[in-house]
């Protein structure tokens, strides 16, 4: 695949895969864990506290993301027929069916907290719509990015959501749909893919991507902050207002 902007070599990519088995599968095992804990502590919040635990947009990116790749079961099976490939496709099935529930709880929850003045179909039709614009623009983002493995992308979605998450809670003035848990997982999840990437090519040991997985990981420490700081604050006017006069 001929792109604007080349990133790595396959054929030497997947060489290296092969020459760094058991780095890929405890790295890449410990990111779809920690990517499980996540989401899946994100969609119990959502449901437990009835609000909207992943922000919108960000599931509006990660559904494309996820189901393009499953439906290229052809390529992964049988122009590459790689096993690492493959072993990602079946986790991006389970991801995926993870990100519909975000997608469930964003109709469910989102209209009273984000467009209270129109009518719940109203709102569906617009986040159907919102998500055939991000299929559209990630599809034709993807087609002049060299990125024929989807190694950058999957990085990339792993930053996606984080600059809306602080605002989310500031503007709730609440922890709803966050835990600690969440974004240490998140957290994990970010390290143990840039490590099992590390080897693979020239551009995973760049300046450039470092610096991404750095920013990732001091913006998730922020989220962190964020949570205790709200928490800390809510502790204590319970403790102010129940404390006796």
């Amino acid at each position: 695949m001929d792109g604007i902007l080349s990133l790595y070599d396959v054929s030497s990519t997947l060489a290296n895969i092969d020459q760094n088995v058991p780095r890929l599968l405890t790295f890449g095992a410990l990111a779809l864990i920690c990517n499980f804990i996540y989401f899946g502590s994100g969609i119990y919040l959502g449901f437990k506290q009835k609000v909207v635990s992943m922000p919108i947009v960000a599931t509006l990116i990660f559904i494309p993301h996820d189901l393009v790749y499953v439906m290229m079961f052809d390529k992964w099976f049988n122009v590459y027929d790689h096993w690492f490939m493959q072993l990602y496709w079946v986790g991006l099935i389970i991801t995926n069916i993870e990100e519909f529930c975000f997608l469930y709880l964003a109709i469910k929850y989102g209209r009273e907290e984000y467009a209270p003045s129109i009518s719940q179909r109203a709102w569906t039709g617009l986040i159907f719509l919102a998500l055939a614009g991000a299929f559209v623009a990630f599809v034709a983002i993807k087609s002049v990015l060299a990125d024929e493995l989807w190694f950058f992308t999957f990085g990339w979605t792993v930053w996606f959501c984080i600059p809306l998450v602080i605002p989310m809670m500031l503007k709730r003035n609440s922890t709803a749909g966050q835990s600690r848990l969440m974004w240490t997982a998140y957290i994990g999840m970010a390290i143990s893919y840039w490590c099992a990437v590390y080897p693979l090519a020239p551009f995973f040991q760049s300046a450039v991507w470092l610096s991404l997985g750095g920013v990732i990981v001091v913006w998730a420490l922020a989220v962190l902050w964020t949570i205790r700081s709200i928490e800390s604050v809510a502790s204590a006017h319970r403790k102010t207002v129940h404390s006796p006069a």
